[in-house]
């Protein structure tokens, strides 16, 4: 018994070795990392966790790439420094993640809380969101979101 258990483990390790999976655990760091920045304004951590050719969609606004995204990101990183927006709470929960080798397709709820402009805000939105790893770091490569009524 001892043998067969330590010829399975064999044949399961020179398996990995040819293909390694993406660190699942290292994406959900990722996610978690991603989302602190975003509600801190962190634009150069953000900036560095999307890809070049990153597409953003959301209920607002045509699909755009990264260069417009930041913009928008700099802009709300200026609304917080400034104190016109304040979020109270920003959460990910009921996340999903369907793994295909080197790219995940992750789905979740935000809700998201707090004051911009002086005006309340309670929005709650289901995302999915496309994560891609480049065989060192986890980089979201697109974002779509819809608002749930």
């Amino acid at each position: 018994m001892k043998l067969l258990s330590t010829l399975v483990l064999l044949i399961i390790a020179a398996g990995c070795s040819e293909k390694r999976p993406a660190p699942l655990q290292k994406l959900s760091a990722s996610i978690e990392w991603f989302n602190d920045a975003y509600v801190a304004g962190d634009t150069a951590t953000l900036a560095r966790m999307i890809t070049e050719n990153y597409v953003h969609t959301n209920s607002s606004w045509k699909s755009f790439g990264k260069e417009k995204w930041m913009s928008y990101m700099r802009s709300r990183k200026e609304k917080l420094v400034e104190g016109k927006l304040v979020v109270s709470d920003y959460t990910m929960d009921q996340y999903a993640v369907e793994l295909h080798e080197n790219t995940a397709i992750v789905t979740a709820r935000i809700s998201s809380r707090g004051v911009e402009d002086g005006v309340e805000f309670n929005k709650v939105f289901r995302v999915t969101n496309l994560w891609v790893y480049n065989g060192s770091d986890w980089q979201r490569a697109a974002f779509h979101d819809t608002a749930i009524k």
